[in-house]
């Protein structure tokens, strides 16, 4: 089940010009209780990105991908304008990214690499695949009847990390870094009743994804140690903390995956190696 995760990768497009073609869908990839909407902008502002997105079949490939999930409920998947700076799920409105949200996290990708080594890539790849993953999580707790300690926002981003280290290594370190990046770039103070939120706090978020990173995979993310961006007395804990999270998605997720249409999305090459520049 877990390296099929990879597949998700195809969201790295969703922002770029020139996108390549789609891939070819296997005609098994069928799920009914997956739907989903390309919702027109009111906005000329985000026409061509709502093109963009619809060429290159982005929702197609993520129902496709997602075949494999056994759910009670019909799940919609929506790209929208909102109003707002956005992403979120209901049970009524399913998955909703908004045109307004891709457009803020490509405004906030640096220009060129930050000294701490963050990318423009990792930037924009990043964080439109952790909010993804991260509402995605909200839903599939919610049609799985999936019990949750703590907050669910904390669970969600557990969820996202954790689906994010099953990419391939390279992958991985993309999209773990971009995620992390988007918090950090997005810090704000924190005062008063604003620590009432259910979020956590960018900072938070940011060595919470960067733990998980060095938790799964310690050489390949050594360097987020090595460059102080994430503690050493925390990095220690790290291990532990990601095997909760595996522990959390082998038990309460697992078990609503169809195996014979896992490996039919295993089989698919979603991603070329272009279409990661």
């Amino acid at each position: 089940m877990l390296r099929l995760l990879g597949a998700f990768a195809v969201a790295i497009l969703a922002m770029q010009p020139g996108l390549a073609a789609a891939v070819e869908i296997p005609p098994e990839l069928q799920n009914s209780r997956i739907g989903f909407i390309y919702e027109p902008p009111r906005s000329p502002k985000y026409q061509a990105l709502y093109e963009r997105l619809m060429n290159r079949k982005v929702l197609e490939e993520l129902k496709a991908f997602l075949s494999p999930l056994r759910l009670p409920r019909k799940l919609v998947l929506n790209l929208r304008e909102c109003g707002e700076a956005n992403a979120y799920y209901s049970r009524s409105n399913g998955l909703v990214l908004c045109y307004e949200y891709i457009d803020y996290m490509e405004s906030l990708a640096p220009k060129d690499t930050t000294p701490e080594g963050f990318t423009r890539a990792e930037g924009i790849a990043g964080a439109f695949i952790e909010v993804t993953l991260h509402e995605l999580g909200h839903g599939v707790f919610d049609n799985l009847d999936v019990p949750i300690f703590g907050r669910e926002e904390d669970a969600a981003d557990e969820f996202a990390g954790f689906l994010m280290l099953q990419f391939s290594p390279d992958l991985a370190m993309l999209t773990i870094k971009g995620a992390a990046w988007s918090y950090l770039s997005q810090e704000q103070d924190w005062k008063g009743n604003s620590f009432a939120d259910e979020h956590g706090t960018e900072r938070q978020r940011f060595y919470n994804y960067l733990c998980l990173g060095y938790g799964a995979m310690p050489a390949l993310f050594q360097s987020v140690v090595d460059k102080g961006l994430l503690p050493p007395g925390r990095a220690g804990h790290c291990a532990r903390e990601y095997q909760q999270a595996k522990n959390a998605f082998v038990q309460t997720i697992l078990p609503f995956v169809d195996q014979d249409m896992m490996k039919i999305v295993q089989g698919v090459r979603w991603l070329r190696p272009e279409e990661m520049k």
